[in-house]
């Protein structure tokens, strides 16, 4: 986003300036209708489901736990990114775009994208502390998360992701290579002037450091079987597992984009990675967690119930008549 500030435009930043003749453009797009359409189906159901489980959240108090107030940002965060890295993706896959498709579009959209990604890893990170802390080390726990210092810790991510969506290389869609990278693929530049190091450097923090918390769960949970109760904590620490995991696959070759080429197939995975991160948590909570299922479902039934009412209602004032 810097280029808007310095330069007024994206157009006139040399870097990312369609100045060339399109002919010219090192990467041309290349149309694949069925992953954006099967992308866009995807992304309207993540953003349908999500908006329940959020509500749920709050109507069953939920916020009163660490945990819940840092899976609702994470939800936040998520339904503003799928918008991006899936719907939108989506839209451009069908028309086979690249950067120079939609220059302005594409570059403010995956400097928003970036810093969705960025965002998402921070809280992911943050709700694995958060249940591996409040396990091994309930007292750094209480600490840190407790009552509304949860909140503020949830600023840490935040920040972080404005950070990277205003000062650090945007990364851009590219429909031959099916994902979003740094280089826009024009003549003006070379791919080291669009590389972001914060992007890198944050793949690797929150790979590593997701395999050391585990190792560290694993390590004290073989130690301490007999000597701790963990049920009450443990179908929210399988729900952040299972979402962690699919963090780390697209974390994994989007790492890989910035050194090598990769297999199409590989590429393909990461993409697709990229949108269940922001889409398989609002899956998750529907399915696995029971307090949020059961208050959505709890919904359908009163609704059943009503009209039940409204009908047998009517029936008497027929019989009535």
């Amino acid at each position: 986003m810097n280029s808007l500030f310095k330069y007024g435009s994206v157009q006139e930043n040399p870097l990312y300036s369609c100045s060339v003749p399109f002919e010219e453009l090192s990467i041309p797009g290349t149309k694949r209708v069925l992953l954006g359409y099967a992308l866009i189906i995807f992304g309207i159901f993540v953003e349908i489901i999500y908006i329940p489980s959020l509500i749920a959240m709050i109507k069953k108090k939920l916020l009163r736990f660490s945990c819940y107030k840092i899976m609702f940002c994470l939800g936040l965060v998520d339904m503003y990114t799928t918008l991006i890295c899936t719907i939108l993706s989506g839209y451009l896959f069908i028309e086979g775009a690249v950067y120079c498709s939609y220059p302005t579009l594409i570059y403010i959209t995956g400097c928003f994208a970036l810093g969705g990604w960025i965002m998402s890893c921070g809280f992911t990170l943050l709700l694995v502390i958060n249940r591996v802390t409040d396990i091994v080390c309930p007292n750094f726990s209480e600490i840190v998360f407790n009552n509304n210092r949860a909140w503020l810790t949830c600023v840490i991510p935040l920040v972080y992701g404005l950070y990277c969506i205003f000062f650090t290389p945007a990364i851009i869609f590219n429909s031959t290579i099916m994902a979003w990278i740094g280089d826009p693929g024009i003549t003006a530049g070379h791919s080291g002037d669009y590389y972001n190091y914060v992007q890198v450097y944050n793949n690797f923090v929150f790979i590593f450091s997701t395999i050391a918390l585990y190792s560290l769960y694993c390590v004290f949970m073989q130690k301490k079987q007999n000597g701790i109760k963990v049920s009450s904590g443990k179908q929210v620490f399988i729900q952040s597992s299972i979402i962690c995991s699919i963090n780390c696959s697209s974390a994994s070759v989007y790492t890989l984009l910035m050194f090598i080429k990769p297999n199409p197939i590989i590429v393909i995975i990461g993409e697709l990675a990229w949108s269940m991160v922001h889409g398989f948590p609002a899956i998750i909570y529907l399915t696995m967690n029971r307090t949020i299922r059961n208050e959505v479902l709890g919904w359908f039934k009163k609704s059943d119930n009503r009209v039940g009412e409204i009908s047998n209602s009517r029936q008497r004032t027929l019989e009535s008549i």
